[in-house]
């Protein structure tokens, strides 16, 4: 194995729970603890796959409203409590990216997979924006390259977004590894462009997929790196 293409939005970088805790409470009053968010995005990620099962035409815009809805039914907001709190989300991640932490231990495990010969790389769905929102939060400079889905025209699950990236790095696909948070998205997509998908688990729910699982990138890295050094 020699490269590894990573997703943004909930691999590299997550969702600012606390701002959207901060937007629930602004419109409803409700506290919702910042800690149950870990759990309930698993819920939101499930919603996300049963809506694509439903409508494999729909675009990564459409999928957003499930997985929001799926996330925030398992914190206890849901019907119209979750339609007034859109609006305030809609607000928040155009005043901000609400993708936008970047997970401790990212940046130096990104280094270290770096220094140790990998090819890295990227492929987002996205607004055609990534490559901004990556600079902002201090990652661009770590990537070879950027494929975004808003810019390229073609999103994941289409296996031609990772041949793109594959054409990109001059590596085989079967060399290359793929980092993803949806199974049905970044597995599915991954394994029929070739390449050896990689699916976050942070909670360790996702062992019977049949694919390989992590709990987070810095993890992800610090095992290949291992594996490097030990070779």
């Amino acid at each position: 194995m020699r490269a590894v293409f990573f997703d943004v939005g909930g691999t590299l970088v997550h969702i600012d729970h606390a701002r959207v805790a901060r937007a629930v409470r602004e419109v409803l009053g409700r506290e919702l603890a910042v800690d149950d968010f870990a759990a309930a995005e698993y819920a939101g990620r499930a919603a996300m796959e049963a809506f694509i099962a439903g409508h494999p035409s729909s675009t990564d815009a459409h999928r957003w409203d499930a997985n929001f809805r799926g996330m925030l039914d398992a914190l206890g907001v849901s019907g119209d409590a979750f339609q007034r709190v859109v609006p305030a989300l809609v607000a928040a991640h155009r005043q901000r990216h609400l993708w936008s932490v970047v997970p401790p231990g990212t940046v130096e495990a990104l280094d270290a997979l770096i220094a140790a010969g990998w090819y890295v790389g990227c492929v987002s769905n996205a607004d055609g924006k990534v490559d901004r929102l990556l600079d902002d939060l201090g990652l661009l400079g770590r990537l070879r390259f950027v494929i975004d889905s808003g810019v390229v025209g073609i999103e994941k699950p289409d296996p031609r977004i990772f041949a793109m990236a594959v054409e990109r790095a001059g590596i085989p696909a079967e060399q290359t590894y793929y980092v993803g948070d949806i199974y049905a998205i970044d597995v599915i997509g991954a394994r029929n462009a070739g390449l050896v998908p990689v699916l976050l688990d942070p909670l360790g729910r996702y062992a019977g997929l049949g694919c390989r699982t992590t709990p987070g990138v810095p993890r992800f890295c610090r095992d290949l790196v291992s594996l490097r050094d030990a070779a």
